[in-house]
């Protein structure tokens, strides 16, 4: 936004809030349009202000060339403005080492040599240990970010109703109407219209997630029947959220990463208030809940200032839309860390012939050290921000040794797991490489191994408990729910998805599903018991 913190106009909509209410922002830089290619690692210009805190770490660089960047002033700035780059189109990449700006003088940091011939070098940057000088690297931004990727997690209360009851997607036609409408929903505790800000494909996982935590601890007596997923957001309270539309960096044609600049969030800690069972109350909590916590405020701008540059949020945009995404803002933030930019290419999803045979060659393309082979299979559509970041991945792995094992035979049992095959081991043989085959075979609730010197003929959950009760202690509690939960981990199941005829693996769907067995293996006495034997 860039109207000194107003939001857009407001317009008709069931929230009383037009929900794409920011016109389409340029990409560009502050003197030309977005055209060329996407930016790479370069140099950045810096003029902290007083207060400001430590100076930016030399060797984490915007994502942006040599040009200009846009003067915008930061919130609660003393003494005027401070430089951050918007991404410069055409990028010119610097041929030369170009000085950083800090107070009270110049300093040299060689900028990477696009222009003299030399490919970039992803190596550790200067004072981060690989080159043993300056100083350790400091930890920035994740706890921050690490909060709102949390906050879009716990927007799950409303899953496929809100959708119907909203008539359909929350995109916008841009990602500054993207960030500004959920911030305005979450402003305005809005939880169903800001559930719809999030990218279909994470919406869609998170309500599985929060159907089967709602659904399991439910069960256990732990939440009260009437318990909503996102009880959490009322303890949250958002204030004055603003994004620096003019910095956004597009960084791929359909993702764009917007800048947080400013704004609070507001929690507060209230034991009481939490949607638990009066039993489970009473079992933790023996003395009465505690009383309420003092709010604690994170003020935005005081981090934006501390770590030099905005909080970065990423959108993408999926079928002409725009929304917000916390998986692509996570491996803006990994590639961020590994010095290295967003491929401007990606890996196209290559399935298999069935479900059994996507998770067997997954399976050995991990053996293999094969990256690029493992998230070819996993699911274009769940996955795709791991497509999009490919790229990097595979070429950061390309010195991975091979185990040189080889899978011999698999079989599987399928069972549905939410619309989709669920695939739990039967049996599976390997070759370790030197022509020795083990066999792990599943009956019931035991394993069979062979090929092992020395392993036990068979191996069965209900032997665990002395086993678990000799390395944890002998509480009855655990060594009775010990082999439920082997049992559990027997019955893991890796789920599959097809897509245009090809099969895949579907990591998202598989942990929400282990969640599930493993929440699924406890009764409410277990509960107890554990409580008290602690």
């Amino acid at each position: 936004m860039s109207d000194g913190g107003q939001w857009p106009g407001q317009g008709p909509h069931p929230g009383g809030r037009d929900p794409d209410p920011a016109t389409r922002p340029s990409t560009g830089s502050a003197t030309g349009p977005a055209t060329g290619p996407l930016p790479y690692p370069g140099d950045r210009a810096w003029a902290e202000g007083p207060g400001a805190g430590a100076a930016p770490d030399p060797g984490r660089q915007a994502w942006a060339g040599q040009g200009a960047g846009a003067t915008a002033p930061y919130p609660d700035q003393p003494g005027g403005t401070q430089q951050y780059p918007t991404p410069p189109y055409p990028q010119q990449y610097p041929p030369q080492p170009s000085p950083q700006q800090y107070p009270g003088g110049t300093r040299q940091y060689p900028a990477p040599g696009y222009g003299g011939g030399e490919p970039p070098t992803w190596g550790p940057p200067p004072g981060h240990g690989g080159d043993g000088g300056g100083a350790p690297r400091r930890k920035r931004r994740w706890p921050l970010v690490t909060a709102i990727v949390a906050v879009l997690a716990l927007l799950v209360g409303g899953g496929v109703a809100a959708w119907a009851l909203l008539g359909g997607s929350g995109g916008a036609s841009s990602p500054n109407g993207a960030v500004t409408s959920l911030a305005e929903d979450l402003e305005g505790r809005d939880h169903l219209r800001a559930y719809s800000r999030i990218a279909p494909n994470e919406a869609t996982l998170l309500t599985d997630l929060g159907s089967v935590l709602t659904t399991e601890l439910q069960r256990l007596e732990v939440l009260r029947p009437d318990a909503r997923a996102d009880t959490s957001l009322d303890s949250v309270t958002f204030s004055g959220l603003r994004f620096d539309e003019a910095a956004a960096e597009q960084v791929r044609p359909n993702v764009t990463i917007t800048k947080l600049v400013a704004g609070t969030v507001t929690t507060t800690q209230d034991p009481a208030s939490l949607p638990f069972t009066d039993s489970f109350k009473a079992k933790v909590y023996p003395d009465g809940a505690p009383p309420a916590g003092v709010p604690e405020t994170i003020d935005i701008a005081q981090v934006v200032r501390e770590q030099g540059e905005p909080i970065r949020i990423a959108t993408v945009q999926v079928d002409g839309e725009w929304y917000v995404s916390g998986l692509y803002t996570a491996a803006d933030y990994a590639l961020r860390d590994a010095v290295v930019p967003w491929p401007a290419t990606s890996i196209d999803a290559r399935g298999a012939g069935s479900a059994q045979d996507a998770v067997r060659d997954l399976v050995q393309a991990a053996l293999d050290a094969d990256v690029r082979r493992v998230i070819e299979l996993t699911d274009p559509t769940e996955m795709a921000a791991l497509h999009d970041a490919g790229p990097a991945l595979a070429d950061g792995a390309a010195g991975a040794q091979p185990t040189g094992a080889r899978i011999v035979d698999l079989r599987t049992t399928e069972s549905d797991v939410r619309g989709h095959p669920g695939l739990s081991l039967a049996s599976v043989t390997v070759d370790d490489g030197t022509g020795t085959r083990v066999t792990v075979t599943r009956t019931g609730d035991c394993v069979t191994i062979t090929g092992v010197e020395g392993a036990p003929p068979q191996l069965c959950a209900n032997q665990l408990g002395p086993l678990v009760g000799a390395q944890v202690g002998a509480s009855p509690a655990v060594q009775e729910l010990a082999p439920r939960l082997a049992t559990a981990v027997l019955n893991v199941k890796v789920v599959t998805t097809e897509d245009g005829g090809s099969w895949y693996v579907a990591p998202g769907q598989t942990v929400v599903q282990l969640y599930a067995d493993l929440l699924g293996a406890l009764q409410p006495g277990d509960l107890d018991a554990l409580i008290a034997g602690n």
